[in-house]
């Protein structure tokens, strides 16, 4: 074989191997739209049966913020769905896994929010209200990395919201107090603005 022939072969494998990878790795940075439902997910030891499911079932419907807790004691997790228009507190979570007897691991968050700047650090900001119908602000850091960066650049307009599928770390860089979480996005899909 020719050696401008076998450049030529192996220039069309890569493209080719390009072309067919190329729509998985893009893929996987979108939401679907069944997904879009705020959601925290937690992944706790030492959940071997029923009874403890139920247990710890009882203790985190005491959060106030939380409508649905469905456990699956195979995987070892815990979904949590909010009240509408409510946020989950990511430690009160933890904290009632702890008293619950059992441990709190690896928490995945589904959120939607805007996304803000402050103190050169990106947030998301999400506003909710407690039973009194009083409005609050979380914000939660997000991790620079290349799906923040796609999600930046796909963005009409700065007041957009966006949704969020990510790993949360209780990380608090430079003591910031407001958001001792940060986000590490492994999907997004932006919200359309409703036409009106």
């Amino acid at each position: 074989m020719k050696i401008g022939t076998f450049v030529t072969w192996m220039t069309a494998v890569l493209i080719m191997a390009a072309l067919l990878i190329s729509p998985v790795v893009f893929a996987a940075e979108k939401v679907e739209k069944k997904d879009l439902k705020p959601k925290v997910t937690i992944r706790v030891d030492g959940l071997t049966c029923p009874f403890c499911a139920y247990g710890l079932e009882k203790r985190v419907k005491k959060i106030s913020a939380v409508k649905k807790s469905v456990i699956n004691i195979k995987k070892g997790t815990m979904e949590l769905l909010p009240k509408a228009g409510q946020h989950i507190d990511l430690d009160d979570v933890r904290e009632a896994v702890k008293k619950g007897g059992f441990t709190p691991r690896e928490i995945q968050v589904a959120l939607a929010g805007q996304l803000k700047e402050w103190n050169s650090s990106t947030t998301l900001s999400i506003v909710s209200q407690d039973k009194k119908k009083k409005k609050t602000e979380v914000k939660y850091l997000l991790k620079d990395n290349e799906q923040l960066k796609k999600l930046k650049a796909s963005m009409e307009s700065p007041d957009q919201e966006v949704f969020i599928i990510g790993q949360a770390n209780k990380k608090n860089p430079d003591k910031h107090t407001d958001h001792p979480y940060t986000i590490t996005i492994e999907k997004f899909s932006i919200i359309p603005k409703e036409k009106g």
